[in-house]
């Protein structure tokens, strides 16, 4: 098959890294081609890959019709079979190239944003019309664009995210130096959460429920891992830190390639956003053998069952966050029971491999 993956995003979120993943992994028996914006965080990760793309700048992006054209002639000379898209903001342009090209390829849509409201406008009809194939990442994402969006014609099923187990395992020593270097000790209770630094991820929840452990007498440290979307949002955690007496017990670390390296030092990983529609880190932490707790919204409780492959709290509750780590903190023997229970559901059921294997078949038979 000759592939066409579209992104146009600049940032390099779950998102984007997963259209780099896909890329590369459909590279591997088929011709691809890759579609991005020049400059920008994804464009600089797709140099390291050594994947050189088709740069396109998208202006009028309701309807770009200059930077369509350009991309039906890319999809004319390539040959292109099939045009994978991941970000919804390059549905229009898709849309539109597929109408222009002569080759008229398949679409199809890896949808792994939330919807929230009815798309069944004209345009929206227009554009889900040109659509062979959508892609959900969970039963909920996929209920709803069932719901929300125009017609029945549109193919809709899951296909739930793969990641890839860790580079290496830690044993107890070489954690034991890591924590040292990140400033934890051997007997602190480490919780980490991974994530871009922005209010709907939640990290001010996660500061709240460690001083309220220490207003209990329980002492939490955090590694709080991840890249400020605005700048200065960092520097607003730390203050909320440092007004709620905690900033001591908290640790921020930046962005970084191999998060599950570091999450193998903590003794268990949160996610705290609101409503996530996957949320990625927690089968990467379930794979690293680490304890999981996520939010009891979105995708999550796909992921996690409640006390059997780890632990759910209600979202945006910072005091039934606290609850659900202290009970790990108080029960050690159940927390490594869900950390070897979570690893195992997270190797049969999110396992990379297995993905893209998938992935492959489904787009072999969407032509």
């Amino acid at each position: 098959m000759n592939i066409l993956t579209i992104c146009m995003s600049k940032d390099l979120g779950g998102l984007e890294l997963y259209a780099l993943r896909s890329a590369s992994a459909l590279a591997e028996d088929n011709t691809l081609v890759f579609v991005t914006s020049r400059g920008g965080r994804l464009a600089e990760k797709l140099k390291e890959q050594d994947i050189k793309p088709f740069y396109l700048n998208p202006s009028l992006r309701p309807l770009p019709l200059v930077s369509a054209v350009k991309l039906a002639r890319i999809i004319d000379r390539q040959q292109i079979d099939i045009m994978h898209m991941h970000w919804g903001k390059d549905l229009a342009l898709a849309s539109l190239a597929k109408r222009i090209s002569q080759r008229k390829p398949k679409l199809v849509y890896t949808r792994q944003m939330m919807i929230t409201r009815e798309k069944k406008d004209f345009y929206h009809r227009f554009l889900y019309s040109q659509l062979d194939l959508m892609l959900t990442i969970t039963r909920q994402l996929e209920c709803l664009c069932k719901r929300y969006l125009p017609g029945k014609h549109i193919k809709i099923q899951t296909l739930y995210y793969g990641v890839n187990p860790p580079a290496s395992f830690l044993d107890t020593k070489d954690k034991l130096v890591l924590r040292q270097e990140k400033g934890f000790s051997a007997d602190d209770f480490v919780v980490g959460l991974f994530g871009r630094l922005e209010g709907g991820k939640g990290q001010h929840l996660l500061i709240s429920a460690i001083a309220e452990a220490r207003a209990k007498n329980k002492i939490l440290k955090a590694l709080i891992v991840g890249h400020e979307m605005l700048p200065g949002y960092r520097d607003k955690l730390k203050a909320m830190a440092q007004e709620k007496q905690v900033a001591g017990q908290i640790v921020f670390n930046d962005f970084v390639d191999n998060p599950q390296q570091l999450m193998q030092i903590c003794d268990c990983i949160c996610l705290t956003t609101t409503e996530e529609t996957f949320g990625l880190v927690l089968p990467e932490a379930m794979r690293a053998g680490v304890a999981v707790i996520g939010s009891d919204r979105g995708g999550v409780p796909e992921i996690i069952e409640h006390r059997v492959s780890g632990l759910l709290f209600e979202s945006g509750n910072a005091s039934n966050l606290y609850r659900q780590i202290s009970y790990l903190l108080d029960h050690p023997d159940e927390k490594l029971k869900l950390a070897q229970q979570g690893k195992a559901k997270a190797d049969k059921q999110f396992d990379s491999k297995t993905h893209f294997e998938a992935l492959k078949q489904i787009l072999r038979n969407a032509i």
